[in-house]
């Protein structure tokens, strides 16, 4: 039991639980200020001694619970409009009684109150205090009729039958102690709070004895306020919510400071912006905790800014702060902080230094909690947090299991400080994250942040999941609604907010920006729906909008205006006048100037300006009174604008469409002259080598690129583990987040060891590639030059989108660094360069062949996609440069899986969209054939091995495929078992492909739900092509005979003779079984693959 000058502190290990503090203080500290009420009509200020307190909460206990009737752990509900003094009175008296409290928010809608007493099994509720409850009560007792739910409801009792002695000096009525508790277990449940239910029914929360002290009481946040004459100003906090429940009750008994209440009058008082710093003024309050939105109403006022300044702290949480407000408030001397929380795990982050104001926006978490971050693999380097169950803190939900611990998945999304790693900013939600049709993400936060900017915006909300790009809704300020009335006005309403929706776009991923025609207005009469705390549910106003976006994608698609400003051409049997008119075009979509003959991919476009230049083209042929310019339009679409990749290779098919000629050419005989052309650009000039004595390697000095990725992660870690290896050059193109961040969010997600990251073997390099060299200073150009015994080249872009031409910059970012190889001068001669090439570099030339590990010809090649033709150019210069000297070697990758470790696979390759469709549809594909997967952590020890393996010359080429191929059907009956938790404990069966593929098709399209909802439920439609070529192959490989060993879906199997004679971890990898299935469902379900 410890000491504070007069305050006597209870013990926290749960031998004094809530239900019993009051009497503990009555005992030792009957004098002590448990709160200070203050009269907003008045300004009086009236004590409550935790005397006062003790003996109205048993007086409130022996109303709940008459003699003791009611037996211990029985469920009391409170759905009230009363004073927050009484409703704490009410809450520890209902403790003090046995009974375990229930406070229910009043604003929860009707059948949401019925849902969370009928769960719950709650039948006793307290309920009164206003006219609004007691209307409640009439519609509530008619929806509990309708689940036949029966409740009984006894009226709150007056505040004199609570408190008497309210205002009174000393105690003069007379105290009855209610009877002593049974013992309470530490799984025995305390109270109730629930969900806000702003996305479906509200969700019952139990609070459990172990977890309210683990959670909320020994958590650091509440003990910065353990000081004698600390006042804190918790009287805008709603009783029922889990801030007014940590702080008002649990919290302020055991850490043992006075909170400043408002005092009972004749109607509740509703806490404003205003009568909040009034109280917390009057009283001269220490410290004080409210929401976001009086900071943002007190910012503007100086009087209030000085009030604030005398405090020592102000806590804000339940929602984000603007920065600018934040920013202001900061450089005016008030002490903000932002705390993090929630009903499911308690208060869980710290303020270690009150004076240090500068990172107001960021947490620092508790040494008490075992916080993860799940990477997400965004350009903003972004980390869904978890908390697994620790002996220090053990969340009262559990939703998540990480490394075999159940944990609690928050779907909150943080980003680390740039420099303090201990410090981490909120930026949005997962369920808010948009995932754009091309699979890049968007966190909308910081961009309707800066929207929200403009004077006339109330509220922003951003969209786009499963699009081509995104569009936001604005709400208006109330000032600003008439115009919206009128066309007129709305145009000049966007006209105003688009400056700052420009600042919006600049801060932002290029395919997160914004167009005019993607901003819709909301509605006046329309407004957006608003949660308890006052923020607006992204998808519940999505769903109110939904017809209103649909139709904007819809105007966009069609969108007469998407050439507006641009003149057509002169003619359009003019390449040149077309090309101008192209050129023109995609200037302003670019805001630059652009090369006609250069890569349009390489000179800043993207998906979503690709998707823009394509509605300017449609929209100028449409708009031709020349027929065939007008069918024109009908011919080109985006991915014409991927296999055209220049203005001049545009211009010259547009003004060949216009003429109606025949523009149909042999692909695969195009291709391959594309192939041929570009590995005559790139494969000459070698240097001769000149024969020089060199020194045996003793210890690798390793190059690795493109080390964030997959194989690239543990590509790193293996090399930074192997005692072979004594320095790794960590290669990665340059990024505004830091690739050491980069490094640790991908090392985090595959469970790789993050000390590794800590090794002095490990030197990160900011590389370009395409700079001839490599974007490095002379110094560390000339040290690797010097040094480095292995190259591992595994960067490269992956679109399989583009065309070759659109490669070029990854072609000649591996001709410069072959170059690097050419002129080491290490002692120990030219370095050994291994290059991680494909299994597309094989074309698709039928089903059931088989490639030995030999060179490939560009013929194969051509009937590839851009990116296996880009891999078949660069194995073709490594040819070239092992012809001249070099050891090279090309690793020709298969099908890669996650690891047994982790499970990590994306979720947007092909087996988890067939099997995320599969759960939607109820059934597997089944499939001819086996399968040589290979897991990643396989696949980087093949490398290695090869690599470092000196008694052997190094192979010209390897595969790194599974040498034990399992069938199909196995590896399905694995996936059956593995997801049959997740489709009411029974085991999908299993069909063949080509019905399988009929039935996904089918439900997809009959299916009622947005598009975006439609491509969650069925992934497999987003690369339907691909489906239905695998299963043409699986067709035709049934109708062969002993085609069982071939590999299935038509890919060709690689044969690992070779391979497996350098790398003994290859040569005996445990076939792929259930454990590895188990694993990667697993990562898929933590990425929300299931629906």
């Amino acid at each position: 039991m410890a000491t504070s000058n007069s305050f006597v502190f209870p013990p926290t290990d749960g031998s004094v639980p809530p239900s019993s503090a009051a009497d503990f203080h009555l005992e030792h500290n009957p004098n002590r200020l448990f709160a200070i009420l203050y009269d907003v009509n008045d300004s009086s200020q009236t004590n409550i001694t935790y005397e006062q307190l003790a003996h109205a909460i048993h007086r409130a206990a022996h109303i709940l619970n008459p003699n003791g009737a009611i037996p211990q752990g029985t469920n009391i509900g409170f759905l009230v409009s009363t004073h927050t003094i009484e409703y704490v009175v009410m809450i520890l008296g209902a403790m003090r009684a046995g009974l375990v409290p229930f406070p229910i928010s009043p604003r929860t809608h009707i059948p949401g109150i019925a849902h969370l007493l009928k769960s719950t099994q709650t039948s006793l509720v307290v309920a009164g205090g206003s006219q609004t409850i007691d209307a409640t009560i009439s519609q509530l007792s008619n929806s509990l009729a309708e689940i036949d739910f029966p409740v009984q409801f006894v009226e709150l009792p007056s505040l004199d039958r609570v408190l008497p002695d309210l205002g009174k000096a000393e105690c003069q009525s007379e105290h009855k102690p209610f009877s002593p508790l049974k013992p309470m277990a530490h799984d025995a449940v305390v109270n109730i709070l629930h969900s806000s239910g702003s996305t479906g029914m509200p969700r019952p929360v139990r609070f459990h004895l172990e977890g309210v002290f683990k959670n909320i009481i020994t958590q650091p946040l509440g003990w910065i306020y353990a000081q004698e004459g600390v006042r804190v100003g918790t009287m805008a906090l709603p009783t029922f919510h889990a801030m007014g429940i940590f702080l008002q009750i649990f919290l302020p008994l055991y850490v043992g400071y006075t909170q400043v209440l408002f005092a009972p009058s004749n109607i509740p008082v509703v806490p404003t912006s205003n009568l909040t710093i009034e109280a917390a003024a009057s009283t001269k309050c220490s410290h004080m905790v409210c929401v976001p939105a009086f900071l943002e109403m007190w910012s503007q006022e100086e009087a209030a800014v000085a009030h604030l300044r005398q405090m020592k702290s102000i806590m804000f949480g339940g929602g984000p702060l603007a920065e600018a407000i934040g920013n202001k408030l900061v450089n005016q001397g008030v002490h903000i902080y932002s705390c993090y929380g929630a009903t499911e795990f308690g208060g869980v982050n710290e303020v270690s230094d009150m004076d240090d104001l500068s990172d107001w926006g960021y947490v620092k978490f508790s040494s008490h909690v075992d916080a993860r971050f799940i990477p997400q693999n965004d350009e903003d380097h972004s980390f869904e947090l978890v908390f697994v169950a620790s002996d220090d803190h053990k969340p009262f939900e559990l939703n998540s299991e990480i490394d075999g611990k159940p944990a609690y998945r928050t779907k909150d999304l943080v980003i680390r400080h740039p420099f303090n790693t201990d410090l981490w900013k909120f930026v949005g939600r997962l369920d808010d994250q948009i995932i754009l049709l091309n699979g890049e993400k968007t966190n909308p936060g910081p961009m309707e942040g800066e929207i929200v900017k403009c004077p006339i915006v109330h509220y922003a909300v951003m969209f786009g999941r499963e699009r081509n790009q995104t569009g936001v809704l604005i709400e208006l300020e109330e000032g600003a609604n008439n115009l919206y009335e009128t066309e007129e006005g709305r145009s000049k309403a966007i006209e105003e907010i688009w400056p700052f929706v420009e600042r919006a776009n600049k801060t932002s991923p290029t395919h997160s920006r914004l167009e005019k025609q993607a901003i819709i207005l909301v509605n006046p009469a329309r407004p957006l729906p608003r949660t308890p705390k006052g923020t607006v549910p992204r998808s519940a106003a999505l769903k109110l909008y939904s017809r209103d976006i649909e139709e904007m994608y819809l105007d966009l698609e069609k969108d007469s205006g998407a050439a507006e400003g641009l003149e057509p051409p002169q003619s359009w049997d003019s390449t040149e006048d077309v090309e101008a008119w192209v050129s023109r075009g995609v200037q302003n979509l670019l805001d630059r100037e652009v090369d006609v003959a250069g890569d349009l991919f390489q000179q800043g476009m993207d998906s979503l300006t690709a998707t823009m230049l394509l509605r300017m083209l449609k929209s100028t042929l449409h708009a031709s009174s020349d027929p065939n310019v007008q069918s024109a339009a009908t011919k080109i679409n985006q991915q014409t604008i991927f296999g055209k990749p220049t203005i001049r290779q545009l211009a010259q098919l547009l003004v060949q469409l216009s003429k109606n000629s025949d523009t149909t050419v042999d692909p695969v005989a195009e291709a391959l002259q594309n192939i041929l052309a570009m590995i005559k650009k790139y494969d000459a000039d070698w240097p001769r080598q000149e024969i020089r004595s060199t020194q045996q390697v003793k210890k690798e000095r390793v190059v690795v690129t493109g080390t964030t990725g997959g194989l690239g992660s543990h590509l790193l870690a293996q090399l930074l583990e192997s005692d072979r290896v004594e320095k790794v050059w960590a290669m990665n193109r340059k990024s505004s987040k830091g690739n050491r961040e980069r490094e640790i969010a991908s090392f985090e997600d595959k469970n790789l060891d993050l000390s590794l990251l800590k090794s002095e073997k490990l030197v990160f390099v900011d590389t370009d590639l395409e700079d001839p060299k490599l974007g490095l200073r002379d110094e560390t150009y000339d040290e690797i030059r010097s040094e480095a015994t292995i190259i591992i080249h595994n960067a490269w872009q992956v679109n399989f989108n583009l065309s070759l031409q659109s490669f070029e910059p990854s072609i000649r970012g591996a001709r410069n660094l072959l170059d690097l190889a050419f002129h080491s001068t290490a002692p120990t001669g030219l370095p050994r360069f291994a290059f991680a090439s494909s299994i597309s570099v094989a074309g698709f030339a039928g089903p059931g062949r088989q490639l030995s590990e030999i060179s490939v010809t560009p013929e194969m090649a051509a009937t590839s996609i851009g990116y296996g033709q880009s891999k078949l150019v660069t194995e073709k210069l490594l040819e070239s440069a092992r012809n001249a000297g070099l050891p090279t070697c090309t690793v020709r990758l298969g099908q890669l899986t996650g690891d047994v470790k982790s499970g990590s696979w994306s979720t947007t390759d092909w087996v988890p969209s067939l099997i995320g469709s599969s759960v939607s549809i109820g059934c597997l594909p089944g499939a001819i054939g086996t399968v040589s997967w290979l897991p990643l952590d396989v696949a980087a020890h093949s490398v290695i091995d090869t690599c470092v393996t000196r008694s052997k010359q190094l192979p010209p080429v390897i595969h790194t495929s599974h040498p034990r191929p399992v069938p199909w059907m196995d590896i399905m009956n694995a996936f059956s078992a593995s997801l049959a938790s997740l489709t009411t404990n029974s085991q999908l069966p299993i069909i063949r492909f080509d019905e399988w593929n009929k039935r996904a098709v089918e439900a997809a399209a009959s299916f009622k739900g947005s598009e975006s909802d439609r491509y969650k439920r069925f992934p497999s439609t987003k690369i339907q092509s691909t489906v239905d070529g695998m299963v043409i192959a699986d067709d035709e490989l049934r109708s062969r005979e002993e085609a069982t060993n071939a590999e299935s879906g038509g890919t060709v199997r690689l044969d690992t003779t070779v391979a497996e004679e350098f790398s003994e971890t290859l040569k005996t990898a445990p076939e792929l079984g259930k454990e590895h299935v188990q694993k990667w469902t697993g990562y898929w379900g933590s990425k929300g693959l299931f629906v």
